[in-house]
């Protein structure tokens, strides 16, 4: 299994980093909020090619953060390409932190 480094690491607002993934793996994000978080959410996008227009991102899912060190998780499906996780509404009291992981785990792949 791989750890990243998060994509959203202690954020209120933003777009945070990006991942890419050039072949097809299945991802796991796990979406931390720390504090008591009254409000805010984390989306999940996928550029899977970039045009001559620039980058087009696809929404895969929103999820609400949740509050008091809980924890919220997304998985994807075989996928590739550049991947953020989004913070489309704003933390109120709190912050949040978006960790990925992908890869295998004694054999058996890990999503």
């Amino acid at each position: 299994m791989r750890v990243l480094r998060p994509l959203q690491d202690k954020a209120t607002t933003g777009a945070g980093k990006r991942l890419v993934l050039p072949e097809p793996r299945r991802i796991r994000f796990l979406i931390r909020g720390e504090g008591p978080v009254s409000a805010g959410a984390v989306t999940i996008e996928c550029c899977p090619e970039s045009t001559k227009a620039g980058k087009f991102w696809m929404e895969l899912a929103t999820i609400p953060v949740p509050a008091d060190n809980g924890l919220a998780q997304y998985h994807t499906e075989e996928a590739s390409g550049l991947f953020r996780a989004r913070i489309s509404r704003p933390m109120n009291n709190g912050t949040v932190t978006v960790f990925v992981f992908f890869g295998y785990i004694r054999g058996y792949q890990y999503f």
